[in-house]
């Protein structure tokens, strides 16, 4: 997620377009909504001192996508009002509207919901600041006022020495003085914004800048999980750039899977699904859940950390929680699932997400972070792979940079027999008298962190591997001794 912010005329939107469309990236010029709402209001007789008013406005506007997907148009009553929102009357009038904060506020959580699914470049005013605030990358684009105004009247056929011109820079310093002082979302670049100046800048130079940026923070966040989803007991200092080498992150082995749907309820794929799965693991076993599942809440971010000994996990876990948590379980499924037609639909209608375990895959973990972040409930495998004994192996430390990242609540479930039900290579389950599904105490990361090793918490890489022991060992204590392994000679933090 990108966040484009910079003052009027500065170039956000077409330099935006014309990056997410070298990017691929989906574009949002946010500047319209407001632009559009202004527009009405003019037309309606309305002001500012009619917050009401102006609210009841915004359902009548709807932002268009173009031919290539970016939301770059805007229509009023079904009609393309995309030049009439652009116009000088509307110049005039947008800041004093976009300033009245109740306005702002019903625009605000339209805008965040148009960032699912990631991949895109927001351009406005707060966007940095206000709207997306923990946007993987924030960029602010800055011009001299006169540089805008020289801009601006070229695009209207203007003599940039003329009076008309004049008029231009004149309304720009306004406009920068309103939207700069105005006391709701200050227009002004996020502290963590990359701030590039653009002055003298011919069009295309600016784009690839900021085409550049993107990419190299695309290669920053794709290093990232790369790290994270490498056991702690193998990672190896990063290697020194070396010339001509591709920057990683930025070619994919395979093109990305569109996003699939949170499961946010039980949905009939997800009820029947779990009461089938159910069904068939009785037939086999009986499976005992214990601890306090009411500890669990019914709404928020939720993430579950269990073991991973056997292929029936999921099924012990998905199957039997669904039901009782009254909420579905989210999971992250190998990408080669949304490869065949029958499978990708029931995995898309029944909560799965997928990931390339072969890369570093930033889409999952987007998708992962979605997930929380929305409030719904995540079930990951800290050991990213099946146990081949049925012993906890070393975890990746992706578990704990979600749990750190998200603030979610972290549940640690501990499986215990599965291994015995369904071993490593046997191709159906055999007959075993009980598994148990152990439910540990509920707790959120960053507080259990800063109690039991407060100078780890301080330290982002020493937090991410802490936290990660720290979920582990509260697992392991929810475990038969002999599948307690890496993390059994300790107690849990």
């Amino acid at each position: 997620m990108v966040a484009l912010d910079g003052p009027a005329s500065s170039g956000k939107s077409s330099v935006g377009a014309a990056a997410a469309a070298e990017l691929g990236y989906r574009f949002c010029d946010t500047g319209l909504l407001y632009r559009a709402v202004t527009w009405l209001a003019l037309r309606r007789g309305m002001g500012e001192d009619d917050p009401a008013g102006l609210v009841r406005l915004v359902g009548e506007v709807e932002l268009l996508p173009d031919e290539v997907g970016r939301l770059a148009h805007v229509a009023i009553d079904g009609e393309d009002a995309t030049a009439e929102v652009r116009g000088p009357e509307v110049d005039g009038a947008v800041s004093a509207i976009s300033r009245v904060p109740e306005l702002r506020a019903a625009l605000l959580e339209r805008q965040r919901r148009l960032v699912d699914g990631g991949r895109i470049i927001m351009a406005g005013r707060d966007i940095g600041t206000v709207v997306l605030p923990d946007a993987d990358l924030k960029l602010f684009l800055d011009a001299s006022a006169e540089e805008r105004a020289r801009r601006r009247a070229e695009e209207r056929g203007l003599d940039p020495g003329g009076p008309e011109a004049a008029d231009i820079l004149a309304e720009l310093r306004r406009r920068d003085k309103l939207d700069s002082t105005r006391p709701v979302a200050p227009l002004r670049a996020a502290p963590d914004a990359v701030h590039l100046r653009t002055d003298g800048n011919a069009f295309p130079t600016t784009v690839g800048l900021v085409v550049d940026a993107i990419a190299e923070r695309e290669s920053d966040v794709a290093a990232d999980v790369a790290a994270a989803q490498q056991p702690a007991a193998t990672q190896q200092p990063a290697a020194a750039p070396t010339e001509g080498r591709p920057r990683a992150g930025v070619r994919h082995r395979r093109r990305p899977i569109e996003p699939t749907p949170i499961a946010a309820h039980l949905n009939p794929v997800i009820v029947i699904g779990s009461f089938v799965m159910r069904v068939l693991a009785r037939f086999f076993t009986r499976v005992n859940i214990e601890g306090d599942l009411a500890a669990i809440p019914p709404t928020g971010g939720v993430l579950i950390a269990a073991n991973h000994a056997s292929n029936a996990d999921p099924v012990l876990i998905g199957a039997f929680l669904n039901q009782r948590l009254g909420r579905p379980l989210n999971w992250l499924g190998k990408r080669e699932v949304f490869e065949w037609p029958v499978l990708s639909w029931l995995a898309r209608h029944g909560g799965v997400h997928p990931v390339d375990r072969g890369a570093a895959d930033v889409e999952a973990f987007r998708s992962a972070m979605r997930i929380l972040e929305a409030g719904h409930v995540l079930a990951v495998f800290p050991e990213g792979t099946r146990s081949p004994d049925g012993r906890l192996q070393v975890a990746k430390d992706g578990v704990a940079v979600l749990a750190l990242r998200s603030g979610a609540l972290v549940v640690p479930i501990g499986v215990g027999g599965s291994d015995k039900l369904w071993p490593k290579g046997r191709r159906i389950p055999r007959f075993v008298p009980s598994v148990t599904v152990r439910i540990g105490e509920p707790f959120r990361l960053a507080e259990a962190l800063a109690a039991a090793d407060p100078v780890a918490a301080a330290d982002r890489r020493r937090a991410k591997e802490a936290g990660t022991e720290l979920i582990m060992r509260r697992i392991a204590a929810l475990l038969p001794e002999r599948q307690q392994g890496a993390y059994g000679d300790a107690p849990a933090g």
